[in-house]
Parts: C-alpha cells; structure tokens; sequence
C-alpha cells in the first residue's frame, strides 16, 4: 500500500484490458508508416492535417506487403493496426487476422520488437494474461527501455492479482516514461487501492499528456469522467465526458458517459435514445447491457430480455474469436441469467485471475446460489486492497443482509450509497429499499 503512494506523475474496474493497445499503437502506426523512424515523417502538408484512419491504414500497410511479401516489420504494424480496429469497430474477428500478422513478423523476425508487444496486447485482449506475461517479459528483455513492454507487464499482473509486480512495473513504466499510457496506468491502481483522489489526479495527467485529437487522448477523459461519476461527482464527470467529444467528436465510449448520467438524473427516454443510438453504431456488450438495464428499469422486460439475448450471443462471438469472457458473463449471469451458470463461470474465472474483482464476482455468485458463508469469505477478501467501490459495498451489503448482520449490512449499504448515489440504475435503489428495510 505504501508503494502505490509513491507512485508518483514523474505516479477502470474491468481495466479495459485493451488499454496497452489503445494508448501506444497510434504512435506507433504513425512511424512504422513513415519508415520506422522514431520521430514521425510527414511527407506532405496534406498528410499532416488529415491523418489516415485505422482502416485507410490496414489497407495501405496490405498494399506495402503485397510489393514487399518479406517485411517483417510491415506485418507487425499491420497486427497493430488490426488490434486498434477491433477497438474502433466492436470485431473480434480481426483478433484472428492480427496474430496471424503478428506471427508472420516473428517468423521473419524473431526479435521483432514491435510483434513481441503486439503479441501481448493481443493476449491482453484475449483475457489470456499468462500468455500476455510471457510476451511482455520476452519484449523487456529484448529492449529494457520499451516502455510499452513494461505496459503489458502492468496489465498482466493487474489481472493475474500480482498487485506487488503491477506495482513495481507501473513505477519503472512511469519513471521511464511519464505519458499518457503510464499515468492511466497509474492511476487504475491507485483507484484499486482506494486512493480515489490521487487516481484522479493521475488520470488528469493522463489526459493533459495524451497526444491532441487522438482516441487515447479521448479513452483517457472518458476514464476520469468515470472516477468521477464512481465518486459520486456529476457535474465533474460530464465535463470529462465533454472533454473527450471536444476531442473526437460522436465517440461512442463518451456518449455512453453522457447517457449514464442522464439516467442518473432521472432522464430516462433521453438516455435510453441514446444508448439505443450507440448501440446501433457499436454494439459491445457494455452497451447493450446499459440499454437492456434502461428498458427493465422503465417496464419493459421483453425488449430488456431481447438485450440480455444478445449479449450472450456477442460474448459466444468473443470466445469464439478466442476471448475468455467466463469473468464477464459470470457477472452477467448472475444479475440477469442462471445462477448455476454463473457459479462455474466465477469458479473458472477466479482460479484463472484470483483478483479482487474475481473475488467479488464470485462473492456474488455464491450469494445467488444461496452460499452466503462463501460468498462472505470472498466478499471480504475482495476489499483487501481497500478498494472503495459502491458495486463491492452493495454485494458485501446484501451478503450480509441475507445472514441476518443488519448492523454490518446497513453499514454496507450506507457506504455503497455514499461513495455514489447512482452507482447502478437498478441496484441503486435495490440498496436504498435495503437499507430502508434494515432501519425500520
């Protein structure tokens, strides 16, 4: 705990385990196109104003291999520029297409740095940290320096519940490098840790240190508009909500911060437009859950059911393209779907990633199950970092609610209602009529 507060700026719940490829793959792109470089070449006024987009960019980097088939580093940015497309587009199909260019740069090339990280974020994405470990340390080891190799070892630990690692890789990522990649870093775990103001203040400089009008610029303000609102801070949260639109105009991960917040202050058939607006352009899980939650809130269980429905039909084309969601739909399932299903999925998840957010999900699995001496013991152990979280607060509540600990439960419930009011548009006011409950 000491060494998270040293982590200093020269030191989100699923940490949006594409954060490595999110936050360098742009740069990188920029100089593997202009030749390798480290320092970007432009080679035209034009091109400097009008950057290429991720799909302007796979075509030109399959048009560069067809004239040169032997390049390796070709092949690397190509499996970069297909990971940051998934991101773009919601297609875990390309997953597939990625390690394959990938693969092929390494079999040109066994060192090739830049296949070596993309390897890893690849794996990261995929929910496969052991394997995302190993591509991270071979990439260290190769370059010490490479500050996106020290990301993927961040990432790794963060998910595999090595928080001690974490720790230390965020410190030497942040010292080598202080940007927009090691702050956001930084601040997760912080946020973890339960340091809500200094995650904050990290991610602030996060966002001042990402590069103007790029995605991960925009990634990083939606991310202190979660803190934000997770604080219970409204107003500050919608203008990092803005912040990111003012950034990159329509981008779907902000709209859906605007939508929450519109849900949170009562206006529902605004937010449910617009979640249904976000999910007709890019329809991820997150999002479909948030629009399916909004039309069970508002009475209207079968199209709430139709989004559930499709949830569980995105997440079979996620695993199929490879992804381990058992931790996500663990979750899922056990708030809108079969208990027993959920349980073996937590089970899986936990032994795979003993985190404290596995330890709260399986909490809450065995809490649905009717296990509640388990679900107790994990329930605890999911706040040994002293995370503050409303969500943790809520289970831990009702936990103790269903033994008969009205003391212990009410005091739950009070602190998940403190930390945010708004924290779940349907839990929030199950807490409330819990708590009611308890103090009559």
């Amino acid at each position: 705990m000491n060494q998270i507060q040293t982590l200093q700026p020269s030191d989100r719940r699923l940490f949006l385990l594409l954060i490595a490829a999110a936050l360098f793959l742009g740069t990188m792109l920029l100089w593997r196109l202009a030749g390798g470089s480290a320092t970007p070449v432009v080679s035209s006024p034009a091109r400097s104003l009008t950057p290429l987009s991720t799909a302007d960019t796979v075509a030109q980097l399959r048009a560069r291999l067809q004239a040169a088939p032997e390049d390796a580093d070709t092949y690397a940015a190509l499996g970069l520029a297909l990971l940051q497309q998934v991101r773009e587009t919601g297609d875990p199909s390309l997953y597939g297409q990625a390690e394959q260019a990938l693969s092929t740069a390494l079999a040109l090339d066994v060192d090739q740095l830049d296949a070596l990280v993309g390897q890893g974020a690849l794996a990261l994405a995929r929910h496969d940290f052991d394997a995302a470990l190993t591509w991270g340390e071979r990439a260290r080891a190769l370059m010490p320096y490479r500050a996106d190799a020290l990301g993927i070892l961040v990432d790794a630990h963060v998910e595999l519940g090595q928080y001690e690692a974490a720790v230390a890789a965020a410190q030497a990522m942040v010292d080598l490098r202080p940007d927009i990649a090691s702050y956001s870093r930084v601040a997760y775990l912080r946020e973890l840790h339960g340091d809500t103001a200094g995650a904050i203040a990290a991610m602030t400089a996060a966002v001042e240190a990402g590069p103007p009008g790029s995605e991960a610029t925009a990634w990083a303000a939606v991310q202190l508009g979660h803190l934000y609102f997770d604080s219970g801070d409204t107003a500050r949260a919608d203008a990092a909500y803005r912040d990111a639109l003012s950034t990159l105009p329509e981008y779907p991960y902000a709209l859906a911060g605007l939508a929450r917040l519109q849900a949170a202050n009562g206006d529902t058939p605004e937010a449910i437009t617009a979640y249904e607006t976000i999910v007709a352009r890019l329809p991820l899980p997150e999002f479909v859950i948030a629009l399916g939650r909004l039309y069970e809130a508002t009475g209207r269980p079968d199209q709430a059911a139709a989004q559930y429905d499709l949830v569980r039909v995105m997440q079979q084309l996620n695993a199929a393209a490879g992804m381990n969601v058992d931790l996500e739909m663990a979750l899922f399932e056990a708030d809108h779907g079969d208990p027993a299903a959920a349980l073996a999925m937590a089970e899986a998840a936990h032994a795979q990633r003993p985190t404290v957010v596995a330890d709260d999900v399986l909490a809450w699995a065995y809490y649905r199950n009717g296990r509640l001496d388990e679900a107790q013991r994990l329930s605890e152990r999911s706040q040994r970092l002293g995370t503050t979280s409303a969500l943790f607060s809520y289970h831990a509540g009702l936990i103790a609610a269903a033994q008969g600990d009205a003391g212990r439960a009410t005091t739950y419930l009070r602190r998940a209602l403190e930390l945010n009011p708004h924290f779940d548009l349907l839990q929030a006011e199950e807490a409330r009529a819990a708590l009611a409950a308890l103090e009559q």
